[in-house]
């Protein structure tokens, strides 16, 4: 349960942190580290799945999580506060202009102001766009295009529970018993192709638009 509560939370706040973080024209490809983080630890995971998924040795796969958990929490002081949280709340903030500073290397200050509008600008926009939280799922049901836009993306999160890639990573050993001698191997093997097709959606996210992409993994 802890380890779903936690997982749930930084799938959610690791995206975000990561867009806030990032400058524009990097941020697709930083968010989709994310992901890529999260398949390159299912096939270490199913690699060393091959050797320590035994009787007497699964305690020590086991004992990676409580490890890597320590490992973070160590290095939770190291990191940087969002900036654009900082000026949300103090558009006169010091220290959101020191990690402006330090994140996009800048040596000069009116080249950190120029940073420092955009997120101001940014967050006011955000600010006057904003509605009550009754108000919100009527207004994008109200207008045409916002609904459009509300319809696709339900669509594409349905379709990709339904399409069975779940179902073939939670139970993919059991696909391949019968199939092959060691049916951990094809598990693995299904994990390396996930890693190489995320590399490759890393790679194109800024260079070929989202919109190509959901597209072509869609026709797929």
């Amino acid at each position: 349960f802890i380890l779903g509560f936690a997982s749930g939370f930084s799938s959610v706040l690791v995206p975000i942190y990561l867009g806030e973080l990032a400058p524009p024209r990097l941020r697709g490809m930083l968010g989709t580290l994310t992901q890529f983080a999260l398949v390159i630890g299912i096939l270490i995971s199913n690699i060393m799945g091959l050797s320590f998924s035994t009787e007497s040795l699964w305690r020590y796969l086991f004992a990676i999580t409580p490890i890597t958990c320590v490992i973070q929490l160590a290095l939770a002081p190291f990191l940087f506060e969002s900036p654009r949280w900082l000026l949300g709340k103090d558009p006169s903030s010091l220290k959101a202009r020191y990690i402006i500073k330090q994140l996009r290397g800048l040596r000069y200050d009116h080249e950190v102001e120029t940073e420092v509008g955009h997120f101001v600008m940014g967050g006011a926009a955000q600010k006057t766009e904003q509605t009550s939280n009754k108000d919100v799922l009527g207004e994008m049901l109200g207008r045409s295009k916002i609904r459009m836009l509300l319809f696709s993306a339900l669509v594409l999160q349905m379709a990709q529970q339904f399409c069975g890639i779940n179902a073939v990573f939670y139970y993919s050993t059991d696909f391949f018993r019968g199939v092959i001698d060691n049916p951990s191997i094809g598990t693995t093997l299904v994990g390396a192709v996930n890693v190489i097709a995320t590399y490759a959606a890393l790679l194109l996210m800024d260079r070929c638009g989202r919109k190509t992409l959901i597209l072509w993994s869609s026709g797929g």
